[in-house]
């Protein structure tokens, strides 16, 4: 996803202090904890005891998964198992590379990280993936094979027009989110130790944060340094220009997890608000994002091709949406069902992507009156302002 900037909402991450000061050289703050002691946060994530080891583990899993995908990105044909797939999914069969970081031995699944529906989805894409890289035929309507966009990418398509590769990977960021979600969820109560420190991990609290961290996907040294950041890592930073959610979410890290190493509980659960009150925008404004870069992929020459792929982002981004179960979701099972009609009024579970993009029946006005009706209504849910979805 290139870098667009979409929004000029700004998410400000707020502490309820007694007092506060702040070294403008350093960028070093200090929260008050109460009116005598004050703790110092850090200007990046290195604190005493981090241990995210399985989170990284688990994004890498994910990058392989998907590296094995796009290798039915070739024209002619590349079939892909998808019971390979599955057991990667699952890990059995010694499939992952890189003995170093030990992941076929590790005991890390994905597959343990989703809800029943979720792994019903992915099997789904990997059956998916599996039948369709068999065919050695271009893609067309109709007829599975791998489509090639003008910039020459090569992208293997469903008969919909549905690219699973991309699809696969929004759907497990929305795993990756659903689990922050969850972890800070549970973080706010008080029932996780955080009292028995365990050296290399800290508290069970403390570990509970340090794995949030993990799946977000980002350096140490975020947002100074990008370099490295994937996932949701990288939506954050590509989207930072309007939504500010660089900061915003690093900051909330930071700043919690000192709270808890501090004892500060009021302070955690400030934080993990921030965090999970940003990480339900920050999907909805991956949808918007891709809807932008349908509309330039049609004012492109009309990269019908490229467009199969930035709407499969939508459609992986939308499903996703489900995947968070959280109270505090903004969006509704009935309004993901109106986003997924929105891609195909006929079929929104298995949407033709050629009818939505069908540049030799439809004008760029009219394929773009649709993206605008997919923005439009994230923009009603979220509160989105015309001016804050950047619209002409």
């Amino acid at each position: 996803m290139k870098k667009i900037a979409f929004l000029t909402l700004s998410i400000a991450a707020t502490l309820s202090l007694v007092s506060c000061k702040k070294d403008t050289v350093t960028n070093t703050v200090y929260v008050t904890k109460d009116s005598t002691v004050y703790y110092t946060l850090p200007a990046t994530y290195t604190f005493a005891n981090v241990n995210d080891s399985d989170e990284v583990k688990l994004l890498t899993m994910a990058d392989q998964i998907g590296a094995k995908i796009n290798l039915a990105n070739t024209v002619g044909g590349s079939p892909v198992s998808a019971q390979m797939l599955k057991d990667m999914f699952n890990n059995t069969g010694g499939y992952f590379l890189d003995s170093n970081h030990n992941y076929n031995a590790s005991g890390l699944k994905l597959s343990d990280y989703c809800s029943p529906a979720a792994i019903a989805d992915f099997n789904n894409y990997f059956d998916s993936v599996g039948l369709y890289s068999q065919s050695t035929v271009v893609a067309n309507q109709g007829v599975a094979g791998v489509g090639v966009s003008l910039a020459n990418k090569k992208l293997l398509l469903s008969p919909n027009g549905v690219f699973y590769s991309q699809v696969f990977k929004k759907s497990i960021m929305g795993i990756f989110g659903h689990q922050i979600i969850s972890i800070l969820t549970d973080s706010i109560g008080t029932s996780v130790d955080n009292n028995i420190v365990v050296t290399g991990s800290g508290t069970n609290l403390e570990h509970n944060w340090d794995k949030a961290f993990g799946f977000f996907g980002v350096p140490v040294t975020f947002p100074g340094v990008t370099t490295g950041a994937r996932y949701w890592g990288s939506y954050s930073n590509q989207v930072d220009a309007g939504l500010g959610s660089n900061t915003t979410i690093m900051n909330a890290f930071l700043k919690g997890r000192a709270a808890i190493s501090n004892k500060d509980v009021a302070g955690k659960t400030t934080q993990a608000n921030v965090i999970i009150t940003t990480f339900d925008q920050l999907e909805a404004a991956a949808i918007v994002q891709e809807m932008k870069e349908t509309d330039a992929n049609i004012d492109a020459g009309g990269d019908a091709v490229a467009a199969y792929g930035t709407l499969s982002e939508t459609l992986g981004f939308i499903r996703a949406l489900k995947y968070n179960t959280s109270a505090t979701r903004v969006i509704t099972d009935a309004q993901i069902l109106e986003l997924e009609t929105l891609l195909d009024p006929v079929s929104p579970n298995n949407p033709d992507l050629y009818k939505f993009v069908d540049i030799n029946n439809l004008t760029a006005a009219q394929i773009k009156a649709k993206t605008d009706a997919i923005r439009q209504r994230v923009g009603q849910i979220y509160g989105f302002t015309p001016s804050q979805l950047a619209l002409q």
